[in-house]
């Protein structure tokens, strides 16, 4: 059983009464849910992203077989990430259409980003697909048995920029969040 606050219930109360005020009464759940499917899958995404940049520092700890081995995982997850996140930022224009069509009839009108944020998601896809390029060459020049440090460093040196990227993204993301459910 569950015991709640009188705090926590006065906060719950007061945030949907203003949901209900500013949105003429009613509480659209399923706009709500359609708007909440992108912050959610993206909050697994930032971890994903982080658990991938990492391989900067374990790719130092490791040798031989399992070093082998490793790489070819983060090979194979830096794919799966560049459709993964292809997945997402669709999802968030999938669910602004839901919030459009459900407020206003019209699934274009909420549809076009009209913050930093949402500019941000597809030039952030648009660089992430780059460095998944570069990624590729270096796994070519490799195995083509070319030197491929400089390959090596600039997708390394994509990697930070990405994360950097990524995170003032979330942030922005979360700040957002306050403007579209408010």
């Amino acid at each position: 059983m569950f015991f709640y606050s009188k705090t926590e219930i006065l906060t719950a109360s007061i945030i949907y009464d203003y949901h209900l005020e500013a949105n003429g009464g009613t509480l659209d759940l399923v706009r709500t849910l359609a708007l909440l499917a992108h912050p959610v899958l993206a909050c697994g995404l930032l971890f994903w992203i982080w658990w991938q940049y990492s391989w900067r520092k374990k790719s130092t700890l490791v040798k031989g077989e399992e070093r082998k081995e490793a790489l070819a995982r983060h090979e194979k997850m830096g794919n799966q990430l560049v459709w993964a996140t292809f997945i997402v930022i669709l999802i968030a224009f999938i669910g602004r259409a839901i919030a459009g069509w459900r407020s206003n009839g019209d699934v274009f009108s909420e549809i076009w980003p009209t913050n930093l944020h949402g500019f941000m998601g597809p030039i952030g896809f648009a660089l992430l697909l780059v460095l998944a390029k570069l990624g590729k060459q270096t796994k070519s020049a490799r195995i083509a048995g070319e030197k491929f440090t400089h390959l090596k460093l600039k997708h390394g040196r994509a990697a930070d920029f990405i994360i950097i990227i990524a995170i003032i993204h979330a942030f922005l993301g979360f700040l957002y969040l306050f403007t579209v459910l408010g």
